[in-house]
């Protein structure tokens, strides 16, 4: 009679699960209650995958199609800038501005257009294209007060003098340009010939703390003469 083979490399029981059969739950080892809960919502989990790598996709183009979108309108830009001519260059403006619509590039484009249309002394059209590019730019933004300063100014050189005053009163309001706005305002007041509006809009200049010296003497000068 043979003895039974007590090698501990002999198996005495056949697992349930052949290798056959076994799946990546088996594989994964998970505690019971977790591989259950697999089990049971195992189509709701696989839409939730799907789901979540249709989004992630998604997501992954979306940021590719934007940078993209961003450099290719800089670029163009940038090709429209360095153009001499002028003619030339305002129909490199106009493309990016078409082509690159809601982009930081067509937004520049548009304010490069509104310049160069004050320089031809076409205030008109100037006013117009800034007036319009501040309905889109948020008060907020730091174009904004760029966009104030530009209209105020195409606004005086136009001898629109009230509606310059009032580009400056508010660019005055707004942290970082106080000054700019204050001189702007001073400015005008002495070509409507109001002295005494002049004189109180100079005195209010002069009590802000981030005036520098060679402005605060410039100021007192002006002051000195009145």
């Amino acid at each position: 009679m043979s003895e039974p083979n007590n090698s501990p490399f002999t198996k005495l029981h056949v697992e349930e699960v052949t290798p056959a059969k076994r799946t990546l739950l088996d594989e994964l080892n998970l505690p019971p209650k977790l591989r259950q809960f697999i089990t049971d919502n195992a189509k709701a989990l696989q839409i939730a995958l799907v789901a979540l790598v249709i989004l992630s996709a998604g997501w992954n183009f979306y940021n590719y199609y934007t940078e993209k979108q961003r450099n290719d309108s800089t670029a163009l830009l940038a090709q429209a800038l360095q153009q001499t001519d002028a003619e030339a260059r305002n129909t490199e403006l106009q493309r990016v501005i078409a082509e690159y619509s809601g982009s930081g590039a067509a937004m520049w484009s548009r304010i490069r257009l509104a310049h160069e249309q004050a320089e031809k002394k076409d205030y008109a059209k100037a006013r117009e294209e800034l007036a319009a590019i501040k309905k889109d730019v948020s008060s907020d933004s730091p174009l904004f007060p760029l966009i104030l300063f530009d209209l105020g100014q195409v606004y005086e050189m136009s001898g629109d003098l009230d509606n310059a005053l009032s580009q400056y009163a508010a660019l005055r309001e707004i942290p970082g340009f106080v000054i700019i706005g204050y001189l702007g305002e001073a400015r005008i007041y002495e070509q409507k010939k109001d002295s005494v509006k002049a004189r109180e809009t100079y005195e209010l200049l002069k009590t802000q703390t981030e005036l520098e010296p060679a402005v605060l003497e410039w100021v007192e000068a002006k002051l000195a003469a009145k």
